[in-house]
């Protein structure tokens, strides 16, 4: 071959090489991004059935133009069906902001919210959340208390109170939920009645129904040695070896909640208590409808704590709370805050 053409067979194949780079090029670009994050809200619990809007929030087109959006709850669904195009409208040709709204099913268990934003050109802005299906009441999220639907209870701003007798006193089996005081687990007001309230010391002292109250640290303790007549307590000071007869075998949405620790022993639950590791609250701050809005909450799946009436002698900011620990087998004494600690209620009342 004349050494010419050589060249120009070569020089022909690099150019083909070059335009094939250059359009493989092409197809490894990344679309630009749409402006801003892709946000929305969800509560972290809700109740079964509870319907839900989800308002998408935070991205915008770099044109001004419209974003659409689609939506998906795993399990229980694959898309929705109220997608929003790019020109801003819905499928039915109305304006609409690709906001979202679901009834969550009946079945208990955690959920998966999904929410893409997409326009052509731009890549999809994504985001996903999740919440808890949770349900009150004896047939709901809590098992395992012993409590039966026949043993004694009152109603009370429509929540049914278990209650069982120590020592001339009648003791609530399961946590005080009273909407009017404190507020929900994680501020979700599904949680209520599930793991109970909790309340500031001021709030705890005016809780209780009518005809009943906050116990004395001394009724905690006469409690414990009624139950424990080994454990010898004193007001005061920890009651001594009865936590495993104050917890229950408790499972939230089926999960277990005390763990077992060898040093607190097989749980028992001969108090009756049934006390359930919903942990305690920093209240902070109430805002002017007289709620939390800041309040954080710890100590799930290991602690129970319980107000006493009981305020510190010579504190006019203290009182006494008693707290179970899943790794101790004592019931301590502590000292909160009547303002911004935040425990759960068991009300007494005397026998009639």
């Amino acid at each position: 071959m004349h050494l010419r053409n050589l060249y120009s067979i070569i020089l022909a194949t690099a150019i083909v090489i070059a335009a094939a780079s250059c359009d493989k090029d092409k197809d490894n670009e990344v679309s630009p991004s749409l402006n801003g994050a892709l946000r929305f809200s969800v509560p972290e619990y809700v109740s079964p059935k509870q319907v839900v809007t989800l308002v998408p929030k935070g991205i915008s087109h770099p044109d001004d133009a419209g974003i659409g959006y689609y939506w998906k709850v795993s399990p229980s669904m694959e898309k929705s069906d109220t997608t929003r195009l790019e020109n801003g409208l819905s499928p039915d040709g109305k304006e609409s902001d690709g906001s979202f709204t679901y009834q969550f099913p009946d079945s208990l268990g955690t959920y998966t919210i999904s929410c893409y934003g997409f326009a052509e050109g731009y890549t999809s802005s994504y985001k996903s959340s999740y919440t808890t299906v949770v349900k009150g009441g004896l047939d709901g999220s809590i098992q395992g208390t012993g409590i039966l639907s026949t043993d004694t209870k009152i109603t009370a701003e429509g929540v049914a109170y278990y209650y069982t007798t120590h020592n001339g006193l009648d003791w609530m089996r399961n946590n005080l939920a009273n909407p009017e005081f404190g507020t929900a687990y994680s501020n979700a007001e599904a949680m209520s009645n599930v793991f109970g309230r909790f309340y500031n010391y001021e709030e705890a002292m005016k809780a209780c129904p009518e005809g009943w109250r906050l116990p004395t640290d001394a009724e905690w303790v006469a409690l414990a040695n009624s139950v424990n007549p080994e454990s010898n307590s004193k007001a005061g000071e920890p009651l001594m070896d009865v936590a495993a007869d104050f917890m229950a075998d408790i499972s939230f949405n089926g999960t277990k909640m005390w763990e077992y620790w060898p040093t607190v022993g097989e749980i028992t639950n001969r108090s009756g208590l049934a006390a359930l590791p919903a942990g305690y609250a920093n209240l902070g701050e109430k805002d002017e409808d007289g709620k939390y809005p800041a309040a954080t909450f710890f100590g799930i799946n290991e602690y129970s704590a319980f107000w006493t009436s009981d305020k510190v002698d010579g504190s006019d900011n203290m009182a006494y709370y008693r707290y179970i620990i899943c790794d101790q087998p004592d019931i301590p004494v502590g000292k909160g805050d009547i303002r911004t600690f935040g425990a759960n209620v068991r009300c007494v009342r005397e026998v009639e």
